[in-house]
This record gives structure tokens, sequence and C-alpha cells, in this order.
């Protein structure tokens, strides 16, 4: 009888361990949509409060960049825009930051706005968030690409 118990107290810990390695991620999902959504509810009308609150919590955690942009997806127009600002605020904070994270972070903001709502990623853009996200990964920061109009080295002519 000890021998079964034993058995059956192995096979509850073996199979226990997939399901917590399982549930973690999800519970972590959770916890940031927890942590959204209670920052939607302080502020219902949207406005500059929003966007100051979802600008740090991001700020504090870049993995909350998903949640911010899932929790758009059904939120009012108002909040929508000022979640929008709330992460270009961030996007600049994280361009005009010298810490290794920043990279990181930029790559979390960016992946996020790829399934923004159209109006967050409106008010994102205008916030400059897009700009400051060019320019941590080194793409001119939004101010325009520049050329020296030599198409090949090969072409007719004096070449380049």
């Amino acid at each position: 009888m000890r021998a079964l118990f034993l058995r059956a107290f192995v096979a509850l810990c073996v199979l226990s361990v997939p399901i917590a390695v399982i549930s973690a991620p999800a519970n972590a999902q959770n916890q940031q949509q927890a942590t959204i959504a209670a920052i939607l509810a302080q502020y219902p009308d949207g406005g500059q409060g929003l966007a100051d609150a979802i600008a740090a919590a991001v700020e504090a955690d870049p993995s909350l960049a998903q949640a911010a942009v899932t929790a758009a997806l059904t939120a009012n127009p108002a909040q929508q825009q000022a979640i929008g600002t709330g992460l270009a605020e961030a996007a600049t904070f994280f361009a005009n930051s010298s810490s290794p994270g920043a990279r990181t972070a930029q790559q979390q903001l960016q992946a996020a706005m790829a399934s923004a709502p159209a109006s967050t990623l409106t008010a994102f853009n205008a916030g400059g968030g897009a700009a400051a996200l060019l320019s941590l990964l080194g793409g001119g920061g939004g101010t325009g690409l520049t050329t020296s109009n030599c198409v090949s080295p090969n072409r007719p002519g004096a070449g380049c």
C-alpha cells in the first residue's frame, strides 16, 4: 500500500510540473491585463491622465505594451487615443534612455503596435512614437532618408 501511495505521489509531482510551467505565462498575461484594466478604470474618459499612467506603467514594465494594445481593442475612442499617446511617451522615454534594456523595450512596443487599432496607432504616431522607435533602431529618427543618387557603380558614364 505504501508503494502505491509513493507511485501516486511521484506521478502527481511529475504531472504538476508541466501544468505549472504552462500556466505561468497565462498567469503573467492575466496579471498584465488586470494591471491595464485597473488603469483604464481610473480614467474612463481617457485624456492625458490615462496617457501618463500608461506611459509610466510601460516604462516600468515594457511587457505591458501588448496588454495596453489588447485593452485598446475594446476601449472607448478617448481611451484608445490616450493609450496611443501614452505608448508614444514610453517610446520616447526608451529612445532617450541609455539603458541596455531600451532596445528590447522598443522591440516590445513595436510588436505591440502591430496589432493596435487605427485610432491608437494614429495617436502613437502623432505623439512621436514611430519616430522614437526609428531613432532607437538607428533609422534616422524619422528625419527622412537621404541618398547619394548612386544607383550602381557599373552604370554607363561616370559611375558613383
